[in-house]
């Protein structure tokens, strides 16, 4: 047999997610035991951060994680490991500046001030 498939047109989609939008509104404010959505574990319209502005020290290796510290973040924690996939970055004994973003759960290297 053949697979079947449906056709669904603009307006009974435009109805699904407008059911689907009310329900998870409907689910916020209750205890329901469920994790709907990653936004709901700090509260209605929270949006995790996935680029962040950062310094670090010293060298840091291609493929090799490191200790970043969050800029304009003074309450703990300000820190997170990131993954450098691109280049070697030599040692310096000042902060440096460089930029991270987050794919998954893991933090990667994006931009480091040379």
């Amino acid at each position: 047999m053949a697979d079947e498939g449906f056709l669904i047109g603009p307006n009974l989609r435009a109805k699904l997610r407008e059911t689907f939008r009310k329900s998870d509104e409907a689910l916020v404010g209750k205890e329901t035991g469920l994790l709907l959505e990653t936004r709901y574990t700090e509260g209605p319209g929270y949006t995790p951060k996935v680029f962040r502005i950062c310094t670090f020290t010293g060298a840091w290796s291609k493929a090799d994680n490191k200790t970043v510290t969050f800029k304009y973040t003074t309450t703990t924690p300000n820190t997170a490991q990131a993954l450098n996939l691109f280049a070697n970055i030599t040692s310096s004994t000042s902060a440096r500046s460089c930029a991270i973003a987050k794919e998954g759960t893991a933090w990667f290297l994006i931009s480091a001030e040379c």
